[in-house]
């Protein structure tokens, strides 16, 4: 969906884009969006044309579109590591600063808008299955509006990471698998006999 849909609402620029390759506006979204307008503040930095950041998602969530847009992090360049363990935490690193920054959930989310009674009943609603398409929408909207309105370290805990250079994104050449003939990264293939074979294969 275009952010034009969402013509009605403020928004900050550099999130439209974000809605446009996402689809639509939710509070995953604004979480990722966050990390990630933070991060190109931290480091001076603009978005990567090749590998200059990368970034690590502890989860696969909506967050992660934010990143690949905002940052240029994504994961057919090779410099966005999705390490899927279900956790609210975001590391992106810069190859000329040499660092990194964590980015970690500090708690549950609190609705603080204007409107919580009816933020309240909506939650209400979708928390016992009963809310309509359109007021779970509703719901996402609120939430993420409101959370654009909370400063970054309102809602992440931000601290230096010391980790260690992420490698660069492998290359190599693609051959022919013995067996089924489909042409396979020439480092991911298995040697037997003297011959290679993709891992499928030889499962």
């Amino acid at each position: 969906m275009n952010h034009t849909h969402y013509a009605h609402l403020p928004l900050p620029e550099p999130l439209k884009p974000c809605i446009d390759f996402h689809g639509h506006l939710c509070p995953g979204l604004v979480y990722g969006y966050l990390v990630a307008t933070e991060a190109l503040r931290l480091f001076g930095e603009r978005r990567s044309e090749d590998e200059e950041m990368v970034a690590i998602s502890e989860n696969d969530a909506c967050s992660v579109d934010a990143l690949q847009v905002l940052l240029g992090t994504t994961s057919g360049k090779g410099n966005l590591t999705i390490r899927n363990i279900g956790k609210n935490v975001y590391t992106v690193y810069s190859r000329s600063a040499g660092k990194a920054f964590r980015f970690s959930r500090k708690s549950i989310y609190l609705y603080t808008g204007d409107e919580k009674a009816l933020f309240d009943e909506l939650e209400e609603k979708f928390a016992s299955g009963q809310a309509t398409p359109e007021e779970r929408n509703n719901q996402k909207i609120m939430k993420a509006m409101d959370l654009l309105q909370k400063s970054v370290d309102q809602v992440f805990e931000i601290t230096e990471a010391p980790i260690p250079a992420p490698a660069f994104a492998e290359l190599a050449p693609s051959v022919a698998c013995t067996q089924c003939g489909e042409l396979t990264m020439k480092t991911k293939m298995v040697k037997k006999e003297g011959k290679l074979y993709c891992q499928e294969c030889l499962k």
